[in-house]
């Protein structure tokens, strides 16, 4: 039964100016200066936008990047939240623990997720549109060296998926002889514990993590007074039914240095959880609980380390397994291998070279198949060319050949130009591919009644052709000084063949008008990203970002119009931070504006998360973490208009909430 929670309302400025002047007032104006953290600065290099390494400034496309020291130090309770504050990132989800998490760069989910460069999304697809991972998944993050985000397309170096950009998570590695433990705690019976285990000894390294988290059940804040009886707007409640979760994971890393130029890495990793999943506030469906496995391991042989343009070959396996109570089974298996070369041809050309294997097998499936499978090879080439001191022109192509539809070719051309030792202008061309999933070409779902109202039956299409399209990309690094740095992008796309569900005629000759996948749709995309980071000195550092993207569908050939559903029209991201000897604290704000309020109750909303870390001594510091600290009412996903049985406001985010521990090392 619904408990409506008494607690005084605060007022948002007060808590603000409560949370944000006691922390920093703790602070002493001769605190000796800490180093300027990492993510101001443009010099760092990066690997995933041109398979190799390459400075961000001289990179030609938008790139983030997310240090462990970022994480540790922010106010994160996944990886959904942790990609949720980065400017331009959309990661939609529900206010309770257990709910799938996708995300979407440069307004779209067709998004490619690697770890340590390799794949690790499901063949089958899964429930959050066209993405092929659940995020929520993903439970640990003690083992995250660093997050690097690359929006737009990337189909010509990465294939399928690489639409909307790549997010490649790159692991930990043992660099010295430490153990740390952490416990936490914090609202609705959270609890919280991490071991990680780094080892280094002769030519060996190991990094081990294991976690465990829990939470008996969440709250939200009422969004619609409509879909809970007898509430006001922003009263809050506990999710009815059943909201709870449970995940552990447990990854391990073992580098072997053979020599300087040649080293051995294996990685296996093991995420398992156990969640509610109310369905919505008002809908009289049975509450599920669903349930994940993951285990993937994955051996590497490194060489040419030395050189500008690395290389190495790999094998890895992906298994699956999500169990819901109510709708059954999904297991999958995806087995890969990996080759990748380079030369440093003269002093003006870098090539790389390199060829991908994966099979994709769906074992056993809640829509209705079981034992299919997709193959893909991919080859691609890239050059490097540096045209003189100033212009560096990057052209590069990929040919994947898919079991079901044949041949795919995407070429890319790139190009920056260094205006001066402090400004770089970028420029991007590429054409992009998404392959269908095996539920896009085989699910199939019986046709049924309620008594009422009866429907058709739901088919796959083993016809399907690939969703394909256009990116272009265009942007400015800038430093405006040694504590400033801008990031401008640009970006526009066109989908065409873009896969949907349409309704065509009776195909099993039952009388009713059944549902197919089809190749019906096309979409464009266009937005700009500004991201503004300066360091006052060395103890205050803000970043400032803003972000616009503009999406339209054409489904079925009925004309462009604006896409309502977007939840991002307008983003906004504040950071306000304090980094000291002993103490280090943020605090965050996210905001939207141009919201259809046909699909969302408010067109806008801001909210404000906040971190608090403090040093006792060289093994020792405790953070307090707190989420939403104005209790602000707002959604991240809509599932219809106004007026409607799905309406607007059924899926509130969480209250607000807060998160306590401890981390030891030894």
């Amino acid at each position: 039964m619904k408990q409506k929670k008494s607690a005084k309302k605060i007022k948002a400025r007060s808590m603000l100016c409560m949370v944000v002047g006691g922390a920093l007032l703790l602070q002493s104006p001769t605190t000796a200066c800490a180093a300027a953290d990492e993510e101001f600065s443009l010099d760092q290099i990066v690997i995933t936008a041109n398979r190799m390494p390459t400075e961000l400034l001289k990179t030609a496309a938008n790139v983030t990047v997310i240090t462990q020291e970022d994480i540790e130090k922010g106010a994160y309770g996944n990886l959904g939240d942790v990609l949720r504050d980065v400017n331009g990132v959309i990661v939609p989800t529900k206010g309770f623990a257990a709910n799938n998490q996708a995300i979407l760069l440069n307004g779209d989910d067709r998004v490619l997720i690697m770890i340590d460069g390799r794949r690790v999304g499901r063949p089958e697809g899964t429930a959050n549109g066209s993405s092929s991972l659940d995020l929520s998944t993903i439970v640990s993050l003690g083992n995250i060296e660093r997050i690097e985000i690359v929006k737009g397309g990337a189909s010509a170096l990465y294939g399928s998926d690489a639409v909307g950009g790549v997010v490649n998570i790159i692991t930990r590695k043992g660099v010295e002889n430490k153990t740390t433990l952490e416990l936490g705690t914090g609202s609705w019976g959270l609890r919280n514990y991490k071991l990680s285990v780094q080892r280094q000894e002769n030519d060996y390294r190991v990094f081990i993590t294991a976690d465990k988290k829990s939470q008996d059940y969440s709250e939200y804040n009422v969004l619609n007074p409509a879909s809970t009886s007898g509430s006001n707007k922003g009263d809050t409640y506990r999710w009815p039914n059943n909201s709870e979760f449970e995940g552990q994971g447990l990854t391990v890393r073992v580098d072997k240095e053979i020599d300087s130029d040649r080293s051995l890495t294996l990685n296996l990793e093991h995420w398992s959880d156990k969640g509610g999943q109310p369905f919505d506030l008002v809908d009289t469906y049975q509450p599920s609980v669903t349930t994940h496995l993951s285990n993937n391991a994955a051996f590497t042989y490194n060489f040419d380390q030395s050189t500008a343009v690395p290389g190495f070959a790999r094998i890895y396996s992906n298994y699956h397994n999500q169990n819901d109570l109510i709708y059954g089974a999904n297991k999958s298996r995806v087995y890969g291998g990996q080759y990748q070369t380079g030369w440093q041809v003269d002093e003006a050309n870098q090539l790389i070279a390199g060829v991908e294997w994966t099979r994709g097998t769906v074992l056993e499936s809640a829509s209705g198949y079981n034992n299919k499978s997709i193959t893909n090879t991919g080859v691609y080439l890239q050059d490097v060319y540096s045209a003189s001191d100033k212009l560096t022109i990057t052209p590069g192509i990929r040919y994947d050949h898919h079991s079901n539809f044949g041949g795919q070719t995407t070429p890319k051309l790139s190009a920056n130009y260094s205006v001066n030792p402090t400004t770089d202008i970028y420029v991007s061309y590429n054409r992009v591919f998404k392959a269908p999933t095996l539920d896009d070409l085989y699910a199939y779902s019986k046709p049924g009644t309620d008594g009422t109202y009866s429907w058709g039956a739901s088919f796959g299409n083993p016809n399907l052709e690939p969703e394909k399209g256009q990116v272009i990309s265009a942007g400015i690094n800038k430093k405006l000084g040694n504590n400033t740095t801008l990031k401008t992008s640009y970006f526009a796309s066109k989908i065409t063949n873009a896969i949907d569900w349409d309704n065509p005629s009776d195909l099993d000759g039952d009388g009713l008008d059944d549902y197919q996948v089809l190749n019906i749709d096309k979409q464009k995309k266009r937005g700009i990203e500004v991201d503004l980071h300066h360091r006052f000195s060395p103890l205050y550092y803000t970043e400032i970002g803003y972000s616009y993207v503009h999406v339209e569908n054409n489904d079925n050939g009925t004309g462009y119009v604006v896409e309502t559903a977007n939840s991002q029209p307008k983003g906004y991201r504040v950071k306000l931070g304090y980094t000291g000897e002993q103490w280090n604290v943020n605090l965050n704000g996210q905001g939207v504006s141009g919201r259809n309020t046909t699909r969302f109750v408010d067109s806008s909303y801001w909210i404000w998360n906040m971190a608090v870390n403090y040093k006792i001594n060289e093994n020792a510091n405790v953070y307090l973490n707190a989420f939403n600290i104005t209790d602000k009412a707002y959604e991240l996903i809509s599932s219809g208009t106004s007026g409607t049985y799905n309406g607007i406001g059924n899926y509130p985010m969480a209250a607000r909430n807060f998160q306590l521990g401890i981390r030891y090392s030894f």
